[in-house]
């Protein structure tokens, strides 16, 4: 792309409304250099509140540009703000361009996409042998067709720079929103087809001599200061203000009842925003970012994290919005949002040498985990395909034919910020992660078309550690074709039963590959719950939960018995070797006697012809009512340590074998309950 054009518009440049009209307009090399305008139009009444705010934050819109760019199958996106000013916000991607015909249908068909349509195949924009798939092989995400005016959320004008690879022009289309109002009478904001205009559009068509240059920009040098605020964390910022002032009037209760505290970490704060844009910035706080001038944009969301995992040493489980200010959160949320790779790998890609231990979700009704052996330098990929008796091949982070997808904010490349490494919070608690993966794809053929909301499949994980960090990361995060609108689900899909320390410690993401976009909600972060995907995906997860809880119950109760065994051995020696010092106090150099706890009267008797102290086994009900393996010995353990220990101080010499064994029994029982008379 070449460098963006001031975009000034003659006074009265002619109004072509027709999307014909003006593709015809636009791909005459006559009308190179003049400039048309024409008017945005929605599909539907309901799309044209696109304009009024469907989206939550920023980070939404910036979320769907990028969705675009990857539509168009872009390589790179690139981002600039000017933070901590955040009066301008550039967006740049390597994607394929928008023709004329592209460009007048997109603006006069808000909400009609053609993306999954056979009229997207004719305009290029999906690949031509499959609707759903872009040109160069990537799912496409877009559907709705509203994406590019998401924008309208962050600016009520912006330009679009935009250029086809082979073309020799070039389009420039200066953007200008008007919001929509439900109590609208004018009947200018009407057409005769019922369609609503929602802004004005200045074309330009200009030539470019570089035919291999393809892309589009969407530049907006004019943001709303609602949205800048909420970029700077201006509230934040003016309550720590405030909160100053307070305590420097020596007003405690006013600053007490401030309740805010400053983020870690920042990109600094302007408190004055008056002077022009191009002025030198003078700070109010300087920038406090996690990374430093060294670290490359690759590194710098591992930084990120490490930030924030260092949070979570010094406070249990504070909020992210706690740790970083609305700036970095937001490059936070967009690595948890856009189709882009992990900080560190896909959980997929993990090895044996990461410590996880392996397991396979059945998509049977009750059915449980398959444990599966991980080697070291073996992948869970190939782990699946080669254990499994399907041998399923997961597909989920494998490279596209389109090739690699990198967003860069500011310097910074966007990742998503998930790691796979263990946190251990019990002392005693499990010594590893647990990860479990699966697939599911049901069967619908049986099911009434118009019930069964077509096809659906999906591959998914559910990670268990000891404490998920942060906490923003508990929950289940659903991807629609590797991107998501929505974050982390907490309840799991209102998941029912009681498990409330469990679920705190699993994250878990579901790659949709095929179907549930029908159930999301227009604005792309919630969804319709009585669609039957989200019935199908919902009682799928909830079985996997039950699998994975399962497992780990199984596990946790070995791992306690095991131990229970090592404290009971431990116990056992620290008794025996107790009595035996009592024995050396006692009796010096004497060596202790031997003791023999025999199954029966015969043994006993062999074992004290040897020399041996001897008690039956049998006749000592306290002994013969240990429950477990693990408690038998440790009261044989007492009982011999009891018998040397009264030997040591000659209280069971000159007396018979019954006494002996009564002293003994007796003795047990004041410990251990009187037993069975």
């Amino acid at each position: 792309m070449t460098e963006t054009p001031s975009g000034s518009q003659p006074e009265s440049p002619p109004l072509i409304d027709k999307g014909d009209d003006l593709t015809a307009w636009l791909a005459d090399k006559a009308n190179e250099g003049n400039v048309v305008r024409t008017r945005l139009k929605a599909s539907e009444r309901v799309i044209a509140r696109v304009t009024d705010g469907i989206y939550r934050q920023p980070s939404s819109a910036l979320r769907e540009l990028i969705s675009n760019a990857w539509d168009a199958d872009a390589n790179n996106v690139t981002i600039l703000t000017d933070a901590p000013r955040f009066s301008r916000i550039y967006v740049r991607d390597d994607g394929a361009g928008m023709s004329y015909q592209t460009l007048s249908r997109l603006l006069h068909s808000i909400g009609g996409s053609a993306k999954r349509r056979e009229e997207g195949q004719a305009l290029g924009v999906t690949a031509e042998d499959d609707p759903d798939m872009t040109p160069g092989g990537r799912p496409l995400i877009g559907k709705i067709g509203i994406g590019l005016f998401s924008v309208s959320q962050l600016s009520r004008s912006f330009r679009i720079v935009t250029k086809v690879k082979g073309a020799d022009y070039r389009l420039i289309a200066e953007v200008r929103l008007r919001a929509y109002s439900e109590d609208d009478d004018d009947d200018s904001a009407r057409d005769d087809d019922d369609q609503f205009i929602s802004g004005d559009v200045y074309i330009t068509r200009e030539v470019s001599a570089d035919l291999q240059a393809h892309g589009t920009d969407i530049v907006l040098d004019d943001v709303k200061p609602r949205v800048r605020d909420l970029l700077r964390s201006a509230d934040r910022w003016r309550a720590l203000e405030d909160k100053e002032a307070a305590l420097k009037d020596g007003d405690v209760d006013t600053a007490a009842g401030i309740r805010v505290e400053a983020p870690q970490y920042h990109s600094g704060w302007i408190a004055d925003l008056s002077e022009s844009p191009d002025a030198p910035t003078v700070l109010t706080t300087p920038a406090k970012l996690p990374w430093s001038q060294d670290d490359p944009p690759s590194g710098r969301m591992a930084r990120l994290m490490d930030a924030v995992e260092r949070e979570f040493t010094r406070v249990e489980r504070p909020d992210l919005a706690t740790a970083l200010d609305s700036y970095l959160e937001m490059l936070w949320t967009l690595g948890l949002s856009v189709p882009v790779g992990y900080v560190d790998k896909h959980p997929f890609d993990l090895t044996g040498a990461s410590g996880v231990k392996l397991f396979w979700i059945s998509n049977e009704a009750r059915g449980q985990a398959q444990e599966l052996a991980l080697a070291p330098n073996q992948s869970v990929r190939q782990a699946v395909r080669e254990q499994v008796s399907s041998k399923p091949s997961l597909k989920e982070g494998l490279p596209t034919a389109a090739g690699a997808f990198r967003v860069e904010i500011d310097g910074v490349e966007i990742k998503r910020p998930i790691r796979f490494k263990f946190v251990k919070t019990e002392k005693r608690g499990l010594e590893h992660p647990m990860l479990f993966v699966g697939r599911y794809s049901p069967a619908l053929q049986k099911v009434d078309a118009s019930q069964r909301g077509g096809g659906l499949q999906l591959e998914a994980y559910l990670f268990w550690n000891g404490r998920v960090v942060p906490k923003e990361n508990n929950g289940v995060l659903i991807r629609i074709r590797g991107a998501s609108g929505a974050l982390f689900d907490a309840t799991f899909f209102k998941y029912q039963v009681s498990e409330q320390t469990r679920l705190r410690q699993i994250t878990s993401e579901l790659f949709i590959r095929r179907g549930l976009d029908a159930a999301l909600n227009i604005d792309r972060e919630s969804f319709n719950f009585s669609h039957p995907h989200v019935q199908l995906v919902a009682s799928w997860l909830h079985r996997a939960i039950r699998q994975l809880t399962n497992k780990h119950k199984d596990i946790s109760q070995k791992l306690r018995t095991e131990r229970r065994a090592e404290d009971s051995a431990v116990e056992q020696d620290a008794v025996r070797n107790f009595s035996r010092s009592v024995w050396e106090r006692r009796q010096g150099n004497e060596p202790a006697p031997a003791v023999t706890i025999a199954k029966d009267a015969a043994r006993a008797q062999a074992a004290r012809e040897e020399g041996s102290f001897a008690l039956i086994r049998n006749e000592i009900p306290i002994l013969t009512s240990a429950s477990g393996e693990v408690e038998r010995r440790d009261r044989d353990a007492k009982a011999e340590a009891l018998v040397r220990v009264l030997a040591a101080f000659n209280l069971l010499s000159e007396r018979s074998y019954t006494e002996q064994q009564e002293i003994v029994e007796a003795i047990l029982r004041v410990f251990f309950g009187p037993g069975e008379q």
